[in-house]
């Protein structure tokens, strides 16, 4: 597990980041279309292609282990967040109460967490990130999608399973199953395009949240979610993983991702839906500024366990 030291390091790193994000749509250097044009380049391209480069490594009955227990792992940590969202936010205002519901389902593990997992773990902390992930996405465009919806709404499964970081985490599988090498074009390419995924993923964060109202820093719910997203969901997690006996590795990565704030597709989703869309980029911005903080303190937690 990192040290405090080392987290701090990759901290500094994303705020820089994320601050260049802020200051570029501030000056109107780039507006509210490039956001969502890079969002889609993020999503189609630049996290696929990041997936894809973490599974070039030699397969081990270790590995195949670790990735069992990794999606078991997250598919039970959904559920807990799941009933997390229904009992805590159960009775906050119509207007809030899907926002903070979706906000605990779905993390920011995709943006925010991919990166750091592959700073502070390497190569074989992004594979199993993919892994994680795997439950997450089909939680938050199925389960997630119905705290904004009226019943009987269908979940389009089609599109889910079309999802480029889905089908990018089955043909790794392919890769890492067969142990083929792309050529050597082909490989270039995309680990150039996969190592853009930290850098371009935390500006374009930081580009989101320039334009959240930042009264959210003085709202009590969005404070009391910030809370749950970021101390008490990783806290149940690292303690199921101590009574389950997970090694160090999948602990840590579980514990690290599920300590992440309220995802981008948040703000995204509430605004398509005309659901407290403002309300929901408020809990994206004081959240995410908040994991800062939180993120570091939970990898020396974690590594003093």
């Amino acid at each position: 597990m990192a040290s405090l030291g080392e987290a701090l390091s990759v901290q500094v790193t994303l705020f820089a980041l994320m601050l260049l994000g802020i200051l570029f749509r501030r000056r109107g250097i780039i507006d509210e279309v490039f956001s969502a044009g890079l969002t889609e380049v993020i999503l189609r391209l630049i996290l696929p292609c990041s997936i894809l480069d973490s599974f070039r490594m030699s397969l081990t009955a270790e590995l195949l282990e670790q990735t069992g227990v990794i999606f078991v792992l997250s598919a039970g940590i959904q559920l807990l967040c799941w009933v997390l969202a229904m009992v805590l936010f159960r009775r906050q205002p119509e207007d809030r109460r899907p926002v903070l519901q979706y906000a605990t389902l779905c993390s920011n593990a995709g943006f925010l967490g991919t990166g750091i997992a592959g700073e502070l773990f390497g190569g074989l902390g992004l594979l199993l990130t993919s892994v994680y992930l795997i439950p997450q996405r089909v939680a938050m465009w199925t389960v997630g999608l119905t705290f904004f919806r009226s019943r009987g709404e269908r979940t389009q499964w089609g599109k889910l399973l079309r999802h480029p970081c889905i089908v990018a985490v089955f043909l790794g599988l392919g890769l890492l199953i067969t142990q083929w090498e792309p050529p050597a074009p082909l490989l270039r390419t995309i680990t150039g395009l996969g190592s853009c995924n930290l850098p371009m993923s935390m500006f374009l964060i930081g580009s989101l949240i320039s334009e959240s109202p930042w009264k959210y820093f003085r709202d009590r719910t969005a404070l009391c979610f910030s809370a749950v997203r970021l101390g008490l969901i990783p806290l149940l997690v690292a303690l199921l993983c101590g009574l389950a006996g997970t090694g160090e590795m999948v602990r840590g990565i579980a514990a690290i991702l599920s300590a992440m704030p309220a995802g981008g597709t948040t703000a995204i989703v509430a605004a398509k839906e005309g659901r407290g869309a403002e309300f929901a980029a408020g809990c994206v911005t004081v959240s995410t500024l908040l994991s800062m903080a939180a993120i570091p303190l939970w990898c020396e937690i974690l590594r003093m366990l």
